[in-house]
């Protein structure tokens, strides 16, 4: 419980993310992959607020370190995404992403960009 609580307080000292590209963004800098170039795919919802709707889905994965990494980078992924979140959301972001389905292509934690709704 005092996790959710600190993660709570850091999305409320995080300035807002304005724009839909600033998801990607801030959850690459919360990403630790093993390798520059390791590549995942997520499909994700989020609430008004910032918060993750039902279980994010892991769509891709491929680790530069081989097949037998590739869990292990999904799993990286998820611990990013609930260590993360909720992310601050601008009250017009918030409103206008609510409920959308978004995949985000992530490439290391220098490169990501948001796909396409499904």
């Amino acid at each position: 419980m005092l996790a959710l609580g600190a993660r709570a307080q850091a999305a409320e000292a995080q300035s807002p993310v304005t724009r839909v590209h600033g998801v990607a963004t801030a959850l690459a800098a919360c990403w630790r992959p093993a390798h520059d170039d390791d590549q995942v795919t997520v499909r994700i919802s989020f609430t008004r607020e910032g918060a993750v709707i039902g279980e994010p889905r892991i769509v891709f994965a491929r680790s530069s370190g081989g097949r037998a990494d590739d869990s292990a980078l999904a799993a990286s992924m998820m611990a990013a995404i609930r260590d993360c979140t909720p992310l601050a959301f601008s009250t017009r972001l918030g409103a206008a992403i609510a409920g959308q389905v978004l995949d985000i292509h992530f490439i290391g934690r220098s490169r990501a960009t948001i796909v396409a709704p499904p």
